[in-house]
C-alpha cells in the first residue's frame, strides 16, 4: 500500500512551465472532478477506517495513479496538430471555406458549430477531406471559426443567410455552377438540410452523419424542460460575463454524461508506448476535443431550448431565418448515418430523421459519434458506402 500511495503522490500534474503554451486543461478538470467525487473520496474514507481492506485500498490507489499518469503523459506529449495548409476559397467574418482540390464531384462538408472543423482534417492519415479528394470528389470544408463581433448576436438563421449561403455560392462558382453535394456532421446536419431546403436548385445529394433529430432521446431532455427558466438565466449570465458562451460549457454538457469513460481512457493511455501510432492518435483526438469554439448566446439558446427542450426539429417548428424548416422542399436524395454506439447523439435520436425525410439510404454502423469520422473501420463501413451514394446519378 505504501508503494502504491507513493506512486500516486509522485505522479503530480506538471508545473505550468512544463506545459506547452497552448495546452488546455478543460478535459483534465472534468476527469479530476470525477476522481475527487469517486475514487479519491472512497480512498479517504477507507484510510480513516481501521477495518478497511488493504487490497481494496491498493486497487483504488492504483486506479487513481493510472488516471493521473495518463493525464500527465497527455499534458507533456509533444504532438501538436500540424497538417499541410490548403487554400481558402472564400471568407467572411469568422467563417471560411477551405478548398481541398481534386477534380471530381463538388462536395461541401458542414461540420458542427461547437467544435473545430479540423476534425475532418485531423492528421494526414486521418483526413476525411483528403480522402474525399482521392476518391472522386472536389471537396470543400466549411469552417465556422470563433464568433467575432460580427457574429456575436447571430442565430443559426443568420449564419445560414450571411455565412453559409454566400460560402455555398462561392463553391458553386468555383465548380462552374454544378450542383453541390452536402455532408453535415452532428449539428451541421440540420443546417445542411436547411441549406438544401432553401437552395434546392443548386444542391445535389445530401448525407447526414450523427445528426440529432428527436431530442426526447437525449438524457437531459426532461431535466432541462423542467428547469427551462434556470437554464436560460444561466446561459444569459455566462454570455454577460464572457460575451459568448465558453466552449467548456458545451464540452462539459456531453462529458458529464459519462465521466467514468473519461477516466478509463486516460488509464488506458497511461500504458504502452506514448509515441506509437495509437497514442499519437489519442492525443490528436483529445487536442481536438479540448479545442472547442465559443458560441453566440442566441445560437446556444436555440440549441438548448428550441432544439433540446421544445424538440423543434422533429415537431416541425424550427424557425430558421424567418421560415420554418420544410423537409419537403428538399428534392435531393438523402443518406442518414447513425452510429449504433453513439452516446453523443443516440441512434434513437438520429434515426427518426430518416422517417421524417424519407431517406433514400440509411446506414447504421456499429460505432460511436467520433467513430463515424475517425473510426478505424470508417473508410470501409461508412465513407465508402457514402461515397458510392453521393456518386449515384453522376456520369
Amino acid at each position: 500500500m505504501e508503494t502504491e500511495t507513493k506512486r500516486m503522490t509522485d505522479t503530480a500534474p506538471p508545473s505550468p512551465e512544463d506545459l506547452h503554451p497552448d495546452f488546455r486543461w478543460d478535459g483534465a478538470a472534468l476527469v479530476l472532478r470525477y476522481l475527487r467525487e469517486t475514487a479519491l473520496t472512497r480512498l479517504q474514507e477507507m484510510t480513516a477506517d481501521p477495518d478497511a481492506d488493504p487490497a481494496q485500498m491498493g486497487a483504488l490507489a492504483a486506479e487513481v495513479n493510472g488516471v493521473l499518469t495518463g493525464l500527465a503523459r497527455y499534458q507533456r506529449h509533444p504532438y501538436r496538430h500540424t497538417v499541410p495548409g490548403v487554400p481558402t476559397l472564400w471568407t467572411r467574418g469568422s467563417t471560411r471555406v477551405l478548398d481541398y482540390g481534386g477534380k471530381g464531384i463538388p462536395l461541401l462538408v458542414i461540420p458542427s458549430m461547437i467544435n473545430r472543423a479540423f476534425v475532418m482534417d485531423l492528421t494526414l492519415r486521418q483526413s476525411r477531406m483528403r480522402w474525399l479528394a482521392r476518391n472522386g470528389f472536389r471537396p470543400f470544408l466549411f469552417d465556422w471559426g470563433d464568433p467575432g463581433p460580427g457574429e456575436a448576436h447571430f442565430r443559426i438563421g443568420d449564419y445560414l443567410e450571411h455565412r453559409l449561403r454566400p460560402g455555398f455560392a462561392a463553391v458553386s462558382r468555383a465548380c462552374g455552377g454544378a450542383r453541390i453535394n452536402l455532408v453535415g456532421y452532428c449539428m451541421g446536419g440540420p443546417i445542411a438540410l436547411a441549406l438544401a431546403a432553401t437552395a434546392p436548385e443548386g444542391t445535389g445529394r445530401v448525407a447526414t452523419l450523427g445528426t440529432p433529430w428527436d431530442f426526447t432521446h437525449f438524457p437531459e431532455h426532461d431535466k432541462f424542460r423542467e428547469n427551462r427558466k434556470a437554464l436560460e438565466a444561466s446561459l444569459m449570465t455566462m454570455a454577460a460575463l464572457f460575451g459568448t458562451i465558453p466552449p467548456q460549457v458545451v464540452q462539459s454538457f456531453f462529458a458529464m454524461r459519462d465521466l467514468e469513460a473519461g477516466a478509463r481512457k486516460f488509464r488506458r493511455f497511461a500504458t504502452g508506448d506514448p509515441m506509437d501510432k495509437a497514442a499519437r492518435r489519442f492525443v490528436a483526438i483529445e487536442d481536438w476535443l479540448n479545442d472547442g469554439i465559443a458560441m453566440p448566446l442566441p445560437v446556444t439558446l436555440e440549441c438548448f431550448t428550441e432544439w433540446l427542450v421544445d424538440n423543434a426539429l422533429i415537431n416541425g417548428t424550427w424557425n430558421i431565418g424567418g421560415r420554418i424548416l420544410d423537409l419537403g422542399m428538399i428534392d435531393a436524395p438523402v443518406m442518414v448515418v447513425a452510429g449504433m454506439k453513439d452516446r453523443v447523439v443516440p441512434p434513437s435520436s438520429a434515426l427518426p430523421l430518416a422517417d421524417a425525410i424519407g431517406a433514400a439510404r440509411v446506414l447504421q454502423p456499429v460505432t460511436g459519434h467520433l467513430g463515424v469520422v475517425l473510426g478505424t473501420m470508417a473508410d470501409e463501413e461508412i465513407w465508402t458506402p457514402m461515397r458510392d451514394f453521393l456518386r449515384e446519378g453522376d456520369g
